[in-house]
This record gives structure tokens, sequence and C-alpha cells, in this order.
């Protein structure tokens, strides 16, 4: 599969991007500008506890008098029990963690490998060990395609006008919370993709168990996280891809705590050899290793879009516009279409419409031929895409006053809730390193320049996964398995 894969081809599942749905409505988006939406706290939630950031959990909910035992010791027991009682255990760990890892054993942040990591997962007993950057690039796949679905809708829909779409990316937890909480009128406008991990898990608990003929009630999914708001995420009532009451992610485990497990057993990380990932979920990207720090997933996404629209590579794959700790960073990337393509036939058709407008505006003055003599040719012109990212969730209420203000429009908005993104996670080893998340990001892109495969829709796992089960990029199944809702006001268990 080559960006073949990424086009809609004919019988293809095109869902309609301008109607995203959340809870058992269908909710359009708007038809007044983006800048024009009201997103005052709703009444009913201003007296109401919402987290502000990643690095804050709310209390469980437990019967007065208990306590819920925490993630990571409900994990252990499972682990702990003989082979023969207990379910088949399966580990994911996401980007940010195979840079952080080090430092619960005194090193600098990267100074492991991620093959020691898996290794580490497998001596603690783990049956399996996959990566999550494999559920990033399934991640790119799916928001890729529907940002691009959206785009083309919002041409065909508004050829005589430039406003941008926004999308919104929605693998931030965080994010996800002060959305529903103080944005719902938002929701229209957030990718419906699950978060790499959900993706992951939905993965394990549908396609790998049919592959391994296991029934996904007998497999026990443990993420390693940064973050300490993926429990809370994976309980959502509707994370049960594999049927009822069958959670997709069944334990987080952050990185400290796995750090002091590991320590507790006397596993010592630095001086484990190199282990592998497990197939068919264990192989990623370097576009999907960049999701753990702010400006990644933007950067991930662009490198496929881009070839998306163009059937091109993008040129230059370090996008250092949306790279660093700025707290708002903006740019805006030239998309040429191949001339007879459909996005090449709406840039014409778009140009067309301009022209007739501003022909009208000096009546008179020009005699034209209302837009007969433009052609496919002018999708040369190209297509601007205009992106931007938020870090930090201080930063991205300050870039939604903009845009509803229409001091700035974008077309495609990240949004992490934690400064620097997933690698300053609650859950990551606490440090008195006032450079330790620049670390920690450096980290993460040398591990995408040494990456042999840099773009997501050229993993071949991932490739095979839409081959033999998903079908195409924002398929009938794919959004049963992949995407998601979501709950204006929250949800109770978070």
């Amino acid at each position: 599969m080559q960006t073949a894969l990424l086009s809609s081809r004919a019988g293809a599942y095109v869902p309609q991007p301008t109607v995203p749905s959340y809870g058992s409505k269908s909710v359009p988006v708007p038809c007044t500008p983006f800048r024009k939406c009201n997103s005052a706290t709703p009444p009913h939630l201003k007296n109401k506890h919402y987290l502000n950031s990643g690095r804050a959990v709310l209390a469980a909910a437990a019967p007065a008098g208990t306590a819920a035992e925490p993630h990571w010791k409900q994990a252990l027991v499972e682990l702990d029990k003989p082979k023969d009682e207990r379910k088949v255990m399966i580990a994911q760990v996401a980007p940010a963690v195979r840079v952080a890892i080090s430092e619960s054993f005194g090193l600098a942040p990267g100074a492991t490998t991620p093959g020691q990591l898996a290794e580490s997962l497998r001596r603690l007993g783990f049956d399996m060990v996959f990566d999550t950057l494999y559920g990033a690039d399934l991640t790119i796949m799916e928001e890729g395609t529907e940002l691009l679905s959206r785009l083309q809708a919002h041409l065909e829909a508004h050829p005589h006008s430039e406003e941008p779409l926004p999308m919104f990316t929605s693998c931030c937890p965080g994010w996800i919370a002060l959305l529903e909480k103080s944005y719902p009128d938002l929701i229209p406008y957030v990718s419906s993709c699950k978060s790499p991990q959900m993706m992951l898990g939905a993965m394990v608990k549908t396609y790998l168990a049919e592959k391994r003929g296991i029934s996904p009630n007998d497999i026990c999914m443990v993420s390693v996280m940064p973050c300490v708001r993926k429990q809370g995420e994976a309980d959502r009532d509707w994370y049960c891809s594999s049927g009822a009451g069958i959670r997709d992610v069944d334990h987080v485990v952050t990185t400290a705590e796995l750090g002091n497990i590991l320590k507790e057993r006397n596993i010592n990380l630095p001086e484990l050899p190199d282990g592998g990932w497990d197939e068919p979920l264990g192989s990623g990207s370097g576009a999907g290793v960049v999701f753990g720090t702010t400006g990644g997933v933007m950067e991930a996404a662009l490198r496929t879009a881009y070839e998306l629209v163009t059937k091109q590579p993008l040129p230059r794959l370090n996008l250092s516009e949306v790279r660093g700790m700025d707290g708002i960073k903006e740019t805006e990337v030239k998309m040429v279409p191949p001339a007879g393509s459909k996005f090449a036939e709406l840039v014409a058709a778009r140009a067309a419409a301009k022209a007739v407008d501003e022909a009208a505006a000096s009546a008179g003055a020009i005699k034209w031929d209302g837009g007969a003599g433009f052609s496919n040719d002018e999708g040369a012109n190209g297509l601007t895409l205009r992106v931007a990212v938020a870090n930090g969730l201080g930063n991205a209420k300050k870039l939604l006053t903009k845009m509803q203000s229409g001091e700035c429009k974008y077309d495609f908005v990240e949004i992490m809730a934690c400064p620097a993104g997933c690698v300053s996670g609650g859950g990551q080893p606490r440090s008195t390193d006032k450079q330790v998340a620049a670390k920690r990001q450096q980290a993460l892109y040398d591990l995408d320049e040494r990456a042999t495969i840099r773009r997501s829709h050229e993993n071949p796992a991932v490739q095979t996964a839409y081959k033999e089960f998903l079908g195409e990029p924002n398929s009938h199944k794919a959004h049963d398995l992949l995407h998601t809702h979501f709950v204006p006001g929250g949800v109770d268990n978070e």
C-alpha cells in the first residue's frame, strides 16, 4: 500500500465530515463561521470541577470507607497469577515513555533503548508487548483522511469562501475534558478519532484476538502511559469494541509507576539486552514517535496529508515551524494537487468563483465570461493549509479566543494539555532539571531521525491491517473500531 490506500476508491465508505456525531445525536457543523461560536461555560457546569491539564486527576469514585486499588496494582495481581489461571497479558508502550523511563534509574532522558523497555516488560511476565507507535500510525491514517474529507466537503459546499474549517486533534484526554466541559459547542470541529492508546486496544481485542484465536474476554490489556488521564479515557463506557463490558484497555500504568515496579522486582533496565516488539501490532514509524511531544501530531499528520493531496512526499520531514516549546506555533503548508485530481478541480472552482466575485465588485470595468474559461489547470495555484499548535491548555484558551474573535484563522489545530506535550505528562518521573522536557523532546526527535520508516502510511504492518481487516481509512469498520464521540458536560468517571 502506498498512497493509494489513502484515496477513496469506488465503493469505499466516505463519512460525511461535516456531520460528526456524539451520543445518540447527529450534530451538524454550524453554518456560521467558527469565530461566531459562543463557548461560554454552560450554566449547569459553572460550579462543576474539571481538570485543567493532564497533570491533575480527580479522586476515583468509590464507596464510602473504601479505596479502589490503583490500576498498577490490579495489573500486577493479574500478572502474578499462575499462567494457566490468568488472562493473556498484553502491554503497550506510549512514545514518551521510552525517553523518560531511564530517569527512574538515574540516567539521562533517552539513555535506555526502546528494545530494553520491551524486554523489561517481558521479564515482568507479559505474554506480548506492543508499541503504541502502531496506534499512532493508525491515528494518522484515520485523522489525515478525515481532515482531507472535511476539507474537500468544505471546498465543495463553500466555493466562494476562504473561511478555514477548522479541525482540532482529539488524542489528548486533558484537552478533551476541557472541550467537553467548557467548549461543548466546539465538539463538531474536533476529529472523531480515538487516541493511539484506544485504537491499539481496540485492534488487540478484535484484529489480534481473531488472528490468534483468543477470546477478547481472556485478554488483559495494559497500557504504559506518560499521562494520568489515560485511565479515565479507557474507562469510557463505549470503549468496548469486542463486546459489552469488555474494555479495550483494562489498566493503565504510568511511566513512574513502571520504573518503581522494575526496581522493586530487581529488573535493572539499563543492563538488559534489547528485545523486540511483538507483531502484528509492534511496528511503528518515526511519525508515531514524535506524537510524544508538542507539535508532533501536527508534524506526523502533515507528512501523510501532504502526500495524499499532492501525490508527492513532503519535501522536508522535520517541520521546525511546529517544533520547540513556544506556547502557540503556526505555519502554512502549500499543497499543489496534480492536474485532473478532485482537489485540483475544487481549487480551480474556488479560483473561478473568486474571479467572478472580483469582477462583480468592479462591474463594468472588465468584461467577464462568468468563469467559463477556467479549467483544472487552475489547480496549479495550489491549496494553502493553515495550521497551528497550542502548547498547554492555557495557550489553547488564548488561541481559541483569538480564533473566535476572527483574529486568526486555521484549518488544522493541535492541542496538548501538558506544556511540551506527553513528554511532560503527569505520569512521567519527576525531575528537578528545568531542561528535562526539552531533553526528552530531543530524544524523541533523535529516534525519529533514526527510524527506517518516517511516514505513517508507509508502515507495512498498518498497510496489512487495512488490507486484511479494516478496508479503507475511514471505512465503516474503521469508524466502528477507531473513531469515537464526545459528550457535552463530560463523563462522570473522569
